[in-house]
């Protein structure tokens, strides 16, 4: 049993957990079960080792082996809780990674959206007034630019609304996207909306 148990047959099992840990652990999305289970494997033959040692060198042990002896026990359990701990935080970091990536794909898309939407409308246009229409022309372009604003309403109030919320949560804001969100009302505003949800996705935090 304590030849079994010998550094020469404990050290490189011990080496070789630790390493499948440490990568399950660091590549994404985290492997936590091979993780921990390489952390928990580790921790028990460390574990078995020195409680072999204890049994067979006990009687001859003086405080200072004792106290060396608990240490080390400490010292397993601890590091087997602490090798979790960091188990759980990459796997948070990972999560909160890739929901920020998320965030700033759609936020860049919907600034895109909003851009071709704005691009349509003003092709469609009523011409400028004319000096002969005036007044006709004049409420055309008004008529125009209501329904315009209606149908950005429609399409894409409740998703600016949203992002910009969302976005204030993580302390990202614009003093600009602040003032004309809510209700932009004109191709001009959009457009400022649209530009300003693009540099605010740029400041997204990768984690």
């Amino acid at each position: 049993m304590r030849r079994a148990v010998a550094w020469g047959f404990v050290g490189p099992p011990v080496v070789v957990l630790l390493v499948f840990a440490e990568i399950g652990g660091r590549i994404s999305p985290p492997a936590v079960d091979v993780a921990a289970w390489c952390f928990g494997s580790a921790a028990v033959l460390l574990a078995l080792k020195l409680v072999v040692w204890i049994s067979a060198a006990h009687r001859t042990f003086a405080p200072p082996e004792r106290l060396a002896a608990f240490v080390m026990l400490c010292t397993i359990a601890m590091g087997w809780y602490a090798a979790r701990q960091w188990i759980h935080e990459r796997q948070f970091d990972d999560l909160v990674a890739s929901q920020n990536a998320d965030l700033k794909l759609t936020v860049m898309e919907l600034s895109s959206e909003i851009l071709a939407f704005v691009a349509a409308r003003l092709r469609d246009a009523p011409p400028a007034p004319r000096s002969a229409t005036w007044d006709q022309d004049e409420a055309a372009a008004t008529h125009y630019e209501i329904a315009t604003a209606r149908a950005f309403e429609r399409q894409f109030g409740k998703r600016v609304h949203a992002t910009h919320d969302i976005l204030g949560l993580l302390g990202i804001a614009d003093k600009d996207l602040d003032v004309f969100y809510a209700r932009p009302a004109d191709a001009f505003q959009m457009r400022v909306v649209a530009a300003k949800l693009a540099s605010l996705a740029a400041r997204v935090p990768p984690r």
